[in-house]
């Protein structure tokens, strides 16, 4: 970067004499424009701390004056990345942001006279824009002025990361290596295979796992040589071999040995034939300290196959049903026999070809090719036990299977080779889902980024904001956050509580739920009332220590509001409903009243009526007689109109219910009614029982029976009328259906309204009331009142009544 030479240089040279790239940066700058001045006006104590930096090779810097003013050297330009140059002559605060809630609490104390030491401190430096963790050891020292006062920090700096990051691996690598000897030991334990392990000249054994114990008869093996362990072998060479293992540090291979063992501790040895590796384990410098010993017994094998001709024609039914797909080739490499599992995976393998001359191409999991030499059954023919192996079979027709399998040499007594047995079954579909599981971890971090919630995640006991997902930043604004604390990044949520839970919960190691929780923020240029479910969840290391805390959000601002508003709604219903309580109770005593009222002048009118009749009645004519007889008709009609009202008025009105058997209470009705005899009524029998309040469906029936029997009894000399029932799902359908004159269609309906008769009131007396009385009771209970009926057919009157 070219610097453009400008005066004072001179006095500059003899401020910062020397000190590299940077020494030359400090002479070239224009400090005149800085708020310390050229450097011929600053203090001596300055001049002089900047040379001592300067004059070091070591990582150094001067922080000066309240605003810690940076002077740094080459060694600290290293660690400033791509703030250098612009971090000279900077505030530290201004320059390390990333970092100034670590050194505010640092340099007050430096200020004071007191100096600090740090090793292998963690910093989260951002020196390339981002933040990366640096461990430093630093020492921060007072730089006195001429009055005696601190007037700056003197900091040497030393990046220890690589060497913390190393010895962190070192422990990590230590840490597994003694995994992995824990597991190699729970290997050794679990293993399919007797193993042991003899140390020394004398063949001491130190391990000695479950089978092997087994194998031995469960004697006393640990620490004793190996022919006073088992001292019948002493005579059998194994002792020999053992030696030569130990000598040469070659391992010996054995395949079907016969070793005689006294495994029942009565002193009488048996037969045990073994395959077995005696491995020689060989230190750092290569010198053997001990010898593995690894058997398998074969006991059972060897004396099956004295008897293998015998049981050929058994073993080929056996080998046709198993689940795995089963081959077996002769000493040439020819394939002797295959079940029908195998005949699945190799469709068209033939017998009696050489595995390898079919045509079918196999190959490694990484898609190289086998040679015909690398084939399991070729290798198993030249001795070798192949065991689980894992490779692909690409068919003619281009579909690839993953298969596992093993491959034996069978041997007879003599150990000459029978031939090789291959086992191998498809694994296709499970390595499908060993790889689906891999692509399905790598999308955790896709959830996480797409989950439908809002999620952030804060490290450390400042809360450093590490990571949050699209939906966190949504609800927050689309502000900066990564790098910032929570208070820096949310200062508009101060003093909410807020940011004392997130202290609370990294303390506690208890997680803090939030519901509808009311929180105050600014986001869009606005600041929003909103409500959020919320948990702030700690993040725990395997120590159970707090690393950092976890939010999980969901924003139910417009579920709280609306929720807010029915509950408003609801209060002002309650107030509706009470204001119509009360207005029912006026108009029930308003009704009350009123009929009181007017039925007693009408029993005045009729009384007096009744009067002039007993008085004056021979003497009036027949005219008058008339006048007064109709007189008491109208008197009687009003006081019926006026009951009819008051029973109208209070239809509506429900009580308690209770169960009302309909068949007992139809009776009654009749029996009030009391039809003519030439009125044939039939009821079905067998009434269901109802919940409701017994008077008013009394009123019911009696208004539509006795109208029923009223008009019929007018048009007809034989009236039928018949009440039925029937089961309508959560209600019962009740109807009462007559043979008189019927109602044409056009006044179906105006027949329920109050005061609608369609008979002259000289043809039958009647208030028009009864009809709307039952379709308001009816319907207030939750049923619902109708007619079908055509002029001249009669008449159907239905209504339903809910079950409960």
């Amino acid at each position: 970067m070219a610097v453009q030479r400008t005066p004072g240089t001179n006095a500059a040279a003899q401020v910062f004499p020397g000190g590299g790239d940077v020494g030359a940066l400090y002479r070239e700058k224009d400090w005149s424009a800085h708020p310390l001045g050229p450097p011929e006006q600053w203090p001596q104590s300055l001049k002089t701390a900047v040379s001592m930096v300067l004059g070091s090779q070591f990582p150094l810097i001067v922080l000066w004056g309240p605003q810690l003013y940076q002077f740094y050297n080459d060694g600290y330009r290293l660690l400033m990345g791509t703030k250098h140059p612009g971090g000279l002559g900077q505030g530290n605060k201004e320059c390390w942001p990333e970092v100034w809630h670590i050194n505010e609490t640092i340099y007050p104390r430096i200020f004071n006279g007191e100096t600090v030491n740090f090793e292998e401190r963690m910093y989260p430096l951002a020196p390339h824009g981002y933040p990366e963790e640096f461990y430093l050891t630093l020492c921060y020292s007072p730089v006195r002025d001429e009055t005696g006062e601190v007037g700056g920090v003197f900091v040497s700096v030393f990046d220890v990361t690589r060497e913390v990051q190393a010895r962190n691996e070192r422990d990590r690598a230590l840490a597994e290596a003694r995994a992995e000897r824990e597991r190699l030991y729970e290997v050794f334990m679990q293993a399919p295979a007797s193993i042991a392990v003899l140390e020394g000249p004398e063949h001491r054994f130190t391990v000695s796992n479950p089978l092997y114990q087994q194998l031995t008869g469960n004697r006393d093996l640990l620490g004793r040589p190996v022919t006073e362990a088992l001292p019948e072998i002493a005579d059998q060479g194994f002792r020999e071999l053992l030696d030569n293992v130990r000598s040469t540090g070659k391992p010996y291979i054995a395949h079907d040995a016969l070793v005689r063992l006294d495994r029942k501790g009565t002193g009488e040895v048996e037969d045990v034939y073994l395959d077995f590796v005696y491995q020689p384990l060989k230190d750092a410098s290569g010198s053997v300290y001990g010898i593995m010993a690894h058997a398998v017994e074969t006991t059972e094998q060897v004396l099956a196959r004295r008897s293998i001709e015998a049981l050929a024609a058994e073993r080929i039914a056996m080998l046709g049903h198993i689940a795995d797909a089963v081959i077996t080739f002769d000493t040439a490499g020819h394939i002797t026999f295959l079940n029908e599992m195998a005949r699945t995976l190799y469709p068209g393998l033939r017998l009696g070809e050489p595995f390898s001359a079919q045509a079918f191409r196999q190959e490694r999991v990484d898609g190289t090719p086998l040679s015909t030499g690398e084939l399991p059954p070729a290798r198993a023919g030249r001795g070798e036990r192949v065991l689980n192996e894992v490779w692909n079979i690409c068919t003619p027709d281009g579909h690839k299977l993953r298969v596992q399998g093993s491959a034996i040499p069978v041997y007879t007594e003599t150990r000459s080779l029978l031939g090789v047995v291959l086992t191998l079954r498809d694994i296709t579909q499970q390595h499908r889902l060993e790889q689906q599981l891999e692509l399905e971890r790598n999308r955790l971090t896709q959830v996480f980024m797409q989950a439908p919630a809002a999620i952030m995640v804060a490290r450390g006991p400042t809360h450093v904001i590490q990571v949050s997902n699209p939906g966190y930043d949504q609800v927050t604004g689309n502000r900066p956050l990564v790098g910032k604390t929570i208070p820096d990044a949310f200062p508009d949520l101060a003093g909410q509580g807020l940011f004392e839970l997130y202290d609370q919960v990294f303390a506690t190691k208890e997680p803090f739920i939030g519901n509808e929780v009311p929180v105050r923020v600014a986001r869009f240029g606005r600041v929003d009332d909103a409500y959020f479910n919320f948990v702030y969840q700690p993040l725990l290391d395997e120590k159970g220590e707090s690393f950092g805390v976890m939010t999980h959000a969901v924003e139910v601002t417009e579920m709280v509001r609306a929720r807010h508003q029915a509950e408003e709604r609801n209060r002002e219903l309650m107030r509706l409903t009470q204001a119509l309580e009360q207005s029912n109770r006026e108009l029930d005593q308003f009704a009350y009243v009123a009929s009181h009222d007017l039925k007693a002048p009408l029993r005045g009118i009729a009384n007096l009526a009744e009067w002039l009749k007993e008085e004056v009645g021979t003497n009036l004519t027949a005219e008058a007689q008339e006048f007064i007889t109709r007189l008491h008709g109208r008197v009687h009609r009003m006081e019926a109109l006026i009951d009819g009202i008051l029973t109208y008025s209070r239809a509506g009105k429900v009580n308690e219910p209770g169960p009302v058997d309909t068949g007992a209470l139809i009776k009654e009705v009749v029996e009030l009614l009391a039809p003519p005899p030439e009125v044939e009524l039939t009821v079905q029998p067998g009434g269901p029982t109802v919940s409701a309040e017994r008077v008013k469906l009394q009123q019911v029936f009696l208004n539509l029976i006795g109208n029923a029997i009223k008009f019929t009894r007018l048009h007809r000399p034989d009236p039928r009328i018949q009440v039925t029932w029937r089961d309508a799902g959560e209600q019962y359908e009740f109807t009462v259906a007559d043979n008189g004159a019927g109602i044409a269609p056009e006044f179906h309906e105006r027949i329920w309204g109050i005061f609608q008769t369609l008979e002259s009131r000289d043809k039958v007396e009647g208030t028009g009331i009864g009809l709307s009385v039952v379709r308001k009771i009816v319907e207030t209970r939750g049923g619902r009142a109708w007619v079908d009926s055509v002029q001249g057919e009669g008449a159907t009157f239905h209504f339903t009544w809910p079950k409960a």
